[in-house]
């Protein structure tokens, strides 16, 4: 039987990483996304990987999106999503201050509010498959950075979503695992002073992600931190 997974942020980065090893792996991906053409570009590097795909547009901070999103991703799974891998993203950097509201809330209703609506909408579906759920977080999740005091807390606040979720789910045989990579080499990464290639590489996080769905239903992986073997700083 095939399985299915769901993979936000799958038109760049990680996430496409994900859904073409995933793809490789036999998974049915299916890839949302905001810009059609980068997700088209996703679905033929699947396809030349031997596997099969489908795409949707949604906006991560639109809630009714959110939830349409959802319900494609039920109904293709046939009810039965095996795992959504959540690495759609949304970074904002700057001082606190007050003209910043603006781009606090679009940020919160990207990242903090779309992780909590996408999970409990699949959660129907994720445990009908006894499935997995997979953040793509970072060392933001634990430590505090200069000048990323709401990108911080967000991501705070979605690791302990995560954390509290797996004691929530963990007796229905439900996986949950936060995954803090570090220096990865994405199109959005700053590579300013760094050896590219000596950063993590989007290959070795779809490695981990295809690691942790191939455990067997008695052990779940929690937490994983990945850091670049040797400093890509020159």
């Amino acid at each position: 039987m095939t399985r299915t997974a769901l993979i936000t942020g799958a038109s760049s980065g990680i996430g496409r990483g994900a859904a073409i090893r995933l793809a490789r792996d036999g998974w049915h991906v299916l890839a949302q996304g905001r810009n059609q053409d980068r997700l088209q570009e996703t679905l033929e590097m699947i396809a030349e990987s031997g596997g099969t795909g489908e795409s949707f547009v949604a906006e991560m901070g639109d809630m009714e999106q959110i939830e349409a999103l959802s319900d494609w991703a039920s109904d293709r799974s046939g009810g039965a999503l095996g795992a959504m891998v959540h690495a759609a993203a949304k970074f904002t950097y700057g001082t606190v201050s007050t003209d910043r509201f603006e781009d606090w809330d679009r940020s919160i209703d990207q990242v903090l509010r779309a992780t909590i609506r996408l999970t409990a909408h699949l959660l129907p579906a994720v445990r009908n498959a006894q499935g997995t759920y997979i953040y793509i977080c970072g060392p933001t999740s634990w430590l505090g950075w200069k000048n990323h005091a709401i990108h911080c807390a967000l991501r705070h606040a979605q690791a302990g979503f995560a954390k509290a979720l797996f004691e929530d789910v963990r007796e229905d045989g439900i996986g949950v695992t936060l995954i803090h990579p570090g220096f990865v080499h994405t199109p959005s990464a700053d590579t300013a002073g760094k050896d590219t290639d000596k950063m993590i590489q989007v290959e070795d996080v779809g490695q981990l992600i295809s690691s942790t769905l191939e455990l067997p239903k008695t052990a779940c992986v929690s937490e994983f931190t990945v850091r670049p073997q040797r400093s890509p700083y020159v």
